[in-house]
């Protein structure tokens, strides 16, 4: 069910009885095989699934995200729309004041965009501080997917875990099954992309050239197809509907 196609005289029955889950992402260059909006297509198609199984409300997008820094996206290409730290937390805590106001008390955020998450808990800690009876739950896909799985599918794949993540073989994989008509296989490069630029685990403004990439790729897409993203999805889902239902109440409406 989608907030937007629900009624005003509705509304407050959905609200009573229904989780909130609402779509994080952002807009960003994801190597030159990807859509712009790929954090937004996996927030949204997670969304979807987490809302079958526990019988939820879906919110439009938050499809505009705070910066990611340059080093995490393999250097400075067209394509980062972003809002400010602040811009972005007053944006959410907005959002679901307007939710909580609206009679939502269990709400989900489900972000694909490891940046926005200093914001997101900044938001939640804002909001369920003036509603006592609220419960918000912030979850990133990539931490659900379970240990286990992931080691086996680096083990499978030959692609370590470390050279896995933005645009990477298993974000690729995602999109490509989410969203086949919105990428672009045929530019992933033969070797996958591993330039194997420098890696710093801090941030220097500028960013140091040898840290960059000639097409955005900071680790391998070697690897990467529909099948592999749909299998990835499947586990996402399942783990994704178990933490919810771990973690809020059981779902309120039958």
């Amino acid at each position: 069910m989608l907030l937007g196609e629900i009624t005003s005289p509705d509304l407050p029955r959905h609200a009573a009885s229904r989780h909130m889950i609402v779509p994080v992402g952002a807009l960003e260059p994801h190597g030159p095989h990807l859509p712009l909006a790929s954090d937004t297509m996996i927030s949204e198609h997670f969304a979807g699934l987490l809302a079958d199984e526990i019988n939820g409300v879906v919110a439009p997008s938050i499809a505009y995200g705070v910066p990611t820094a340059p080093a995490r996206l393999g250097g400075t290409f067209p394509g980062v729309i972003a809002i400010s730290g602040s811009t972005f937390t007053a944006l959410v805590t907005e959002i679901l004041d307007s939710l909580v106001d609206a009679g939502f008390r269990h709400l989900i955020l489900v972000n694909s965009a490891i940046d926005n998450r200093p914001f997101l808990q900044e938001a939640a800690r804002l909001v369920t501080r003036r509603i006592p009876d609220g419960h918000i739950m912030i979850v990133h896909w990539w931490d659900v997917v379970g240990e286990e799985f992931r080691n086996a599918l680096a083990d499978e794949t030959g692609v370590a875990r470390h050279n896995d993540h933005h645009a990477g073989t298993v974000e690729s994989s995602l999109v490509f099954h989410i969203s086949p008509q919105a990428v672009r296989p045929d530019l992933v490069p033969s070797d996958g992309g591993e330039e194997q630029p420098r890696r710093i685990a801090y941030d220097v403004y500028p960013q140091p050239a040898d840290t960059t990439t000639s097409n955005g790729i900071v680790y391998t897409a070697a690897c990467s197809s529909p099948e592999l993203g749909k299998r990835v999805a499947d586990q996402v889902a399942r783990e994704l509907a178990a933490a919810v239902l771990r973690e809020l109440p059981a779902p309120l409406c039958p």
